[in-house]
C-alpha cells in the first residue's frame, strides 16, 4: 500500500489531521490560494475547497466544498 493510499483511506474514515490533508490536496493537483486566520482556500481549476483548521484533527464539519 502507497502512501497516496494510506493518506485516501484515511480521509474515507475521517480520521486524516490537517498535514495529511494538505499533502493528499498536493498529490492530487490543487493549490493553496489564501488563509485566512485558520481558514484555508485551495483551488483545483474552477472548484475551490475551504480546509478549516481549527485543530490538529480534523472534523467531517471542517472540510467544506464551496463553489
Amino acid at each position: 500500500m502507497t502512501k497516496h493510499e494510506k493518506l485516501f483511506g484515511k480521509l474515507q474514515n475521517g480520521r486524516i489531521n490537517a498535514v495529511e490533508l494538505r499533502s493528499l490536496l498536493r498529490q492530487a493537483g490543487w493549490s493553496l490560494n489564501r488563509t485566512k486566520g485558520s481558514h484555508e482556500i485551495w483551488e483545483n481549476g474552477p472548484q475551490t475547497f475551504v480546509l478549516a483548521t481549527h485543530s490538529k484533527d480534523l472534523k467531517p464539519y471542517q472540510v467544506k466544498l464551496a463553489k
